[in-house]
């Protein structure tokens, strides 16, 4: 049977759209971005002018820089997508992508330690053995 352009045509416009759900950011983590540049922009004062020292203005510019780099993209591009045999999960500069077959468990969770999320209030993936993330949405309950 031969098959012409168009029955991939007619595949690719019957693809479902991918569900996008919004990523959850709370209010201590832009007193991270805040406390950071509120805590860092009077030494930058104080080594570019008041006692000069090249060092340590580059120091702590630099340390700014990569907090701020970090965070702030995570307040925008933060959000995980259904797609038709992934879940891809977007954090600012990061996106990983979660086959469905790989997933064990989901949990509601609390848990503080490092992930995906910039809220406490979370849902954990779990996937088999292998590793698990922490995903915060805005509404959790769909």
């Amino acid at each position: 049977m031969k098959h012409d352009i168009n029955d991939f045509k007619y595949q690719e416009q019957n693809k479902p759209k991918p569900v996008k759900f919004k990523g959850k950011v709370s209010w201590w983590f832009y007193g991270i971005i805040l406390g950071t540049a509120i805590l860092l922009l009077p030494m930058i004062i104080a080594s570019a002018f008041i006692v000069p020292n090249i060092t340590a203005l580059i120091i702590t510019l630099l340390s700014l820089a990569a907090v701020e780099i970090f965070c702030i993209p995570i307040t925008f591009h933060n959000f995980v997508e259904l797609q038709s045999e992934t879940l891809l999960i977007a954090f600012g500069l990061i996106k990983k992508q979660i086959l469905y077959e790989d997933i064990t468990a989901l949990l509601i969770t609390n848990n503080p330690t490092s992930s995906l999320a910039a809220s406490l209030d979370r849902i954990e993936i779990k996937c088999g053995s292998k590793s698990e993330v922490m995903i915060a949405l805005v509404d959790k309950k769909i």
